[in-house]
């Protein structure tokens, strides 16, 4: 579902972007998504219900002690006793909405990660509730019964999905699973329960039983590529996206990719002994919470650190400038960019943005503002410790902190690059005053890449 999206539209001037007006908020609820979910099961069925906005949370550590889907059951939909409050109705064993009493209660008796038959159970309480509402309802128990079918259809399209992937084997249970995982950030606060799916262990089985299947890993390496030259193209893409993507892109065949922590670098020496013969490694992570837009958008970052190596090639740790850059100049630099960093931290009030993106975007877009010893400077420390730089490089640099530099020189474009991605694949409106905003600083940082 696009969200007044223009083709075509052309990023504004900075300055116009910073005085434009900011429209009244945008939120729609959630009862009109629902709507269409259950509008799509009674037409087309689950497997039809389209992928809508993508919603991204803080991404939140994961580690094998991790509760997995295995895990305590927790409720699903809403309890038989709510069911009962909300349609209520004499010598009740005698009523047909029995029959969809006994459709719910007998789900809450399946196992929280048999999704197999927790997709076919959803699938008769769907029934029941059609059945009872297409014959002769009682009039006060209809919004109680509809209540529950919306639930169960929206459940169902993330459910049937995961039950999908785990009968799949090699790449295409990863591509279920991902499928899951976008539907399930964008009900999963609308159903009792449902936001306690725990999809991080579930990844992390299906990446393992990958790399030990061969090509599959670099398979969907690949496809993950192809999906950023898909946006792209898609003609609903802003032109300043359409741009840094084709400059990031531009660079793959210089980059050796690996599903890993996220990270971007030069190809060491022991990698190519093992025949490694591109300039880069890429890692990608194929695990992010936030789903595709999360996933999608860290790629495009790692791109974009190799983007600017190849643009002004100023030592390992891919500094945005070139190194003939007076002191005062790359000062001005980083003082431009914090201002631009403020104004777009002021901008995120408009309304559009779920809290957990609100969360994502501020994180974004305080890390590049990082000095200190946790900011540039450790990266400085660590590599020339790891003879990665030169001690005039090092010593050439620190000068450069001592005035002020911070992470602004490493990690500006990446993260304005990465809210991009952001945008469009949470179908952000085009007007939306963060968006327009930041397609303006974009194209500012694009037009210093490019020397312009």
């Amino acid at each position: 579902m696009k969200t007044d999206i223009r083709r075509g539209h052309k990023a504004p001037a900075l300055q116009e972007a910073y005085g434009a007006n900011r429209p009244q908020s945008s939120v729609n609820g959630g009862g009109a998504a629902y709507q269409k979910l259950q509008t799509a099961h009674q037409t087309l069925g689950n497997r039809a219900v389209q992928r809508m906005v993508e919603q991204t949370f803080p991404r939140i550590k994961e580690h094998p002690g991790q509760e997995s889907s295995a895990g305590p059951v927790v409720q699903r939909l809403e309890d038989n006793e709510s069911f009962k409050k909300r349609t209520p109705v004499m010598l009740r064993l005698m009523n047909k909405i029995k029959s969809v009493d006994s459709a719910l209660a007998d789900y809450h008796k399946v196992a929280e990660n048999d999704y197999a038959q927790r997709n076919t159970q959803l699938e008769k309480i769907i029934t029941e509730c059609n059945t009872y509402l297409d014959n002769h309802p009682k009039k006060d128990l209809v919004p109680g019964v509809n209540e529950l079918k919306r639930q169960a259809i929206a459940e169902k399209s993330v459910i049937e999905l995961i039950a999908q992937a785990e009968g799949e084997s090699g790449t295409q249970k990863f591509y279920n699973m991902v499928e899951a995982q976008d539907k399930w950030l964008l009900v999963k606060n609308d159903v009792p329960g449902l936001g306690r799916i725990v999809f991080g262990p579930m990844f992390d089985k299906i990446i393992v039983e990958l790399r030990v299947t061969p090509g599959a890993i670099e398979e969907i390496l690949q496809h993950e590529a192809d999906q950023l030259k898909a946006i792209a193209d898609d003609s609903d893409t802003p032109n300043i996206t359409k741009q840094v993507l084709a400059e990031v892109l531009g660079n793959k065949g210089e980059i050796k990719m690996n599903a890993l922590n996220p990270g971007a670098r030069f190809t060491n020496d022991k990698e190519k002994k093992q025949g490694v013969q591109e300039k880069y490694v890429v890692n990608h992570g194929l695990n992010a919470p936030g789903g595709s837009a999360e996933r999608l958008g860290s790629l495009t970052h790692e791109f974009t650190h190799v983007s600017i190596s190849e643009k002004f090639d100023n030592t390992p740790l891919f500094f945005a400038f070139d190194p003939s850059t007076s002191e005062d100049e790359v000062m001005q630099l980083v003082n431009k960019r914090h201002q631009h960093l403020d104004t777009l931290i002021s901008t995120l009030d408009s309304g559009e943005f779920s809290q957990e993106q609100l969360s994502l975007l501020n994180m974004k877009l305080e890390y590049p503002r990082k000095g200190g010893p946790g900011g540039v400077q450790r990266y400085i420390t660590n590599f020339f410790q790891s003879n990665k730089i030169t001690a005039q490089e090092k010593q050439k640099a620190e000068s450069l902190v001592n005035k002020g530099m911070d992470n602004t020189v490493i990690e500006f474009d990446t993260v304005i690059n990465q809210m991009l991605i952001y945008m469009h694949q949470w179908k952000i409106a085009l007007e939306n005053p963060f968006y327009k905003l930041l397609r303006a600083v974009a194209e500012d940082a694009y037009n210093h890449r490019m020397g312009a």
